[in-house]
């Protein structure tokens, strides 16, 4: 039932992978921050809810998000937040986009040449704390 869920939620198309196809369902499931609220929509849900239609499954997502909004924030949260770092999804944002979904370092990423100027006004002003006493003043 949880691939459906999250195939609902996240479909997927020529470009992204739908949620069943990334680790975001077994990453749901051993998050514990997640954990109850994945139990909490999943229980509120038809029992044959993997068996309804796309449109009837929407539905009665509306529904479990009217009747419990907090909840079924909390798991969209924990669902968007697992899907758009899963290194598959990772590499089609950089593949669609340019940008590189990984930590700036130890690679760092390309800068445009920085332009003192910008920084000219605050430079000229005087200082504005006290030397203190022993400590190295330029």
């Amino acid at each position: 039932m949880l691939n459906a869920l999250l195939d609902t939620l996240l479909p997927g198309d020529g470009n992204f992978p739908a949620a069943s196809a990334t680790s975001t369902t077994e990453r749901l499931g051993i998050h514990d921050r997640f954990a109850a609220t994945i139990a909490g929509v999943a229980s509120a849900l038809p029992p044959d809810f993997s068996a309804l239609s796309t449109a009837q499954r929407t539905a009665a997502l509306a529904e479990v998000e009217t009747a419990q909004p907090a909840d079924f924030h909390a798991f969209l949260t924990g669902v968007y937040s697992l899907y758009y770092t899963d290194p598959a999804v990772a590499e089609a944002i950089a593949r669609l986009t340019g940008y590189q979904t990984r930590p700036p370092q130890p690679e760092g990423y390309a800068l445009e040449p920085f332009d003192p100027a910008m920084v000219a006004i605050p430079a000229a002003r005087a200082r504005l704390y006290r030397p203190t006493p022993g400590g190295h003043h330029d």
